[in-house]
């Protein structure tokens, strides 16, 4: 999978319009464009970075063409306390004791799936 495809995928993934990345990119709808039908390579490391970020992915798998798929690893280890936010409203409701419990559970049942 070519970075044009992969980035066309991400995007609709994502529930992007061309423009929309564009605007969060910093870019013109006709560069995600081109990006998109393969007419422009040579994208900005700028670009592929802030792209990675927004898609949730490492750089080196938008650059990758021997990759189709993120591999465990690929995306962006998500903070703690984005996490804590997600769960519990934010980090004030929640002591370090509970999000370790909720963590060592997580812990649990991926060990659990993989048998």
């Amino acid at each position: 999978m070519t970075i044009a495809e992969k980035i066309k995928a991400l995007r609709k993934q994502a529930k992007l319009t061309q423009t929309e990345l564009g605007e969060m990119l910093g870019v013109q709808k006709n560069a995600v464009s081109k990006w998109e039908c393969g007419r422009v390579t040579d994208i900005p490391a700028g670009k592929i970075k802030a792209m990675a970020k927004i898609f949730d992915v490492q750089p080196s798998y938008l650059i990758d063409n021997e990759r189709d798929e993120p591999r465990p690893g690929d995306r962006e280890p998500i903070p703690d306390e984005d996490v804590k936010f997600a769960l519990f409203g934010g980090d004030q409701e929640i002591t370090d004791e509970m999000y370790e419990e909720v963590r060592q559970f997580a812990a649990f049942v991926k060990a659990r799936n993989r048998k």
